[in-house]
């Protein structure tokens, strides 16, 4: 094909990510989600078993290149052909990446036939990367007594008998909580507290917590969830056997200290269950 003949031919079109927002794409921290799909329209030449090929090519924390030749001479399906080429990425192969570099996508596919013929090269797609932030907390029969993921034990637990790790559940598929034994009746202010650091200024966070009240007698629990700027949530009574906690915030600082709060001073009754303590970016 000449240079003439090839200028006169439509657009070869642009690959697109379903995931990406406009010119973003937020990486999750993990593959609980599904994977991220890399999709490119019938072009006016796209035919059954046609020979497909994607690399993609980025910038990794450590300073390094990452090329990753995710497809590799994959013939186009009778599905493809109908519908557009598309292909599923585990976001594993993001995980190295750095936060707001930019991770370019490269499709290619042999259009002709022949012993000489070399693949085509479709117009590259580039998307700035958005690292998802994700500290999530659970508990284990490993877990000491004072420091559970970098949360400490604040006034309120000061006793060494109030916040315990334990399991939590009906011996099937057996999980652990930190339950809170309210042992005195200096049971108010600060519960646990963690500092964090390296959040984005100006970004969106969740902060939760999962808990459920134990004895279901006497003082009623109350919690807040709170930063070193403000009420995240509000005071809320711990009743029932599920509750999650959970608001937003803005960080105004790289580092800042998240804090959940009891409202009940009183030591009998006023006992519940943390099972999950979670910040996540938005």
């Amino acid at each position: 094909m000449s240079n003439n003949e090839s200028n006169t031919l439509p657009r070869l079109p642009t690959p697109f990510v379903v995931q990406a927002v406009g010119k973003c794409l937020t990486v999750p921290t993990s593959d609980e989600e599904s994977r991220c799909t890399v999709s490119v329209a019938p072009w006016w030449s796209i035919e059954v078993g046609q020979p497909t090929t994607l690399h993609v090519c980025g910038y990794n924390r450590d300073g390094s290149t990452m090329m990753q030749l995710i497809v590799d001479k994959e013939p186009v399906t009778e599905d493809e052909y109908v519908k557009g080429w598309s292909r599923d990425i585990s976001w594993e192969h993001f995980q190295g990446l750095l936060d707001r570099s930019h991770l370019t996508f490269v499709f290619q596919a042999q259009l002709e036939d022949g012993e000489c013929s070399c693949p085509d090269l479709f117009p590259p797609l580039s998307l700035e990367v958005l690292l998802r932030y994700e500290d999530v907390t659970t508990f284990s029969a490993t877990d000491g007594t004072d420091n559970w993921n970098g949360w400490m034990r604040g006034e309120a637990a000061a006793d060494l008998r109030d916040l315990i790790v334990g399991p939590d559940g009906d011996g099937v598929g057996v999980r652990y909580g930190l339950f809170n034994h309210t042992s005195t009746n200096r049971s108010a202010g600060v519960l646990l507290s963690k500092s964090f650091h390296g959040l984005e200024k100006g970004q969106m966070y969740t902060f939760g917590v999962d808990v459920r009240r134990w004895i279901h007698k006497y003082a009623i629990p109350v919690l807040s969830l709170e930063s070193n700027t403000g009420v995240i949530v509000p005071p809320t009574e711990v009743t029932s056997a599920v509750n999650r906690l959970e608001g937003s915030f803005t960080a105004d600082s790289p580092q800042m200290v998240l804090k959940i709060v009891s409202h009940t001073e009183r030591g009998v009754g006023n006992d519940y269950i943390i099972s999950k303590i979670w910040l996540k970016s938005l």
